[in-house]
């Protein structure tokens, strides 16, 4: 087991674009064509940020530094780290989910790009309900609208909701899933990090897309952002 050093990971506000209109290329982003404005304000991003993973930078855990010995003529690996914030405001309506994309391209020969880890893989909240079955003539279930004179049982429950999923580990199209849950709205700050494995020599680059949903009031609106300036994985020797 080996801890590097958290990088300073400059944070930067993104203002999502209504979901069917074209990416935002650094000036001002357009009004949907319904009148949806732009989400802005909600999310911030910190990073990416890449450290690669070589046996001297691995030095202090032998076993590790060993690994990356062994894989040096296939792959090279990467540590990329960023992070995600959700602000909210008095009046600003609350976020229902949040996805944030990662997408890996390579220029070189195969292996091609994956994703060799995440973190985290899952956080969830504990939840407690209860549940009530009401059984009826022949032993039929029944809904809520049964009368207080069936044959009826109460249970406690708990449920585990996901608050945070990885998802597609090990290609090279990875995400993190964020959904509210009873318990915890979508705010704070929530650090990332995966492990890039490349083919050995290569050029990679890392592109990040976030997407959210709130719900003004009314339907589901979604928004998204690609980050500019993709993040280069690149061995300098």
């Amino acid at each position: 087991m080996i801890e590097l050093n958290d990088p300073q990971l400059v944070e930067r506000d993104l203002v999502l674009t209504p979901m069917g209109v074209l990416r935002d290329t650094g000036g001002p982003v357009p009004a949907g064509g319904d009148g949806t404005e732009p989400l802005a304000g909600r999310v911030r991003v910190g990073g990416p940020h890449a450290v690669r993973l070589t046996p001297e930078e691995l030095a202090a855990d032998p076993e590790l530094a060993r690994y990356a010995k062994d894989q040096a003529a296939l792959y090279d690996h990467y540590l990329v780290r960023l992070a995600i914030t959700f602000a909210t405001g008095p009046r600003a309506p609350r976020l229902e989910f949040a996805h944030v994309g990662i997408t890996l391209s390579s220029t070189g020969w195969a292996p091609q790009p994956v994703v060799h880890s995440m973190d985290p893989l899952r956080l969830t909240d504990e939840v407690r309900s209860q549940r009530s079955w009401r059984l009826g003539p022949q032993l039929a279930l029944l809904g809520a609208e049964a009368s207080l004179g069936e044959l009826g049982r109460t249970r406690d429950f708990t449920t585990h909701q996901p608050l945070v999923q990885a998802m597609d580990l090990g290609s090279a199209r990875p995400a993190w899933e964020f959904r509210r849950t009873e318990a915890t709205e979508l705010t704070g700050s929530y650090p990332l990090g995966l492990v890039v494995r490349c083919g050995a020599g290569t050029v990679t680059e890392l592109s990040c897309t976030v997407t959210a949903g709130v719900k003004p009031g009314g339907p589901l609106r979604r928004y998204r952002r690609e980050l500019p300036d993709p993040l280069r994985l690149e061995a300098v020797l």
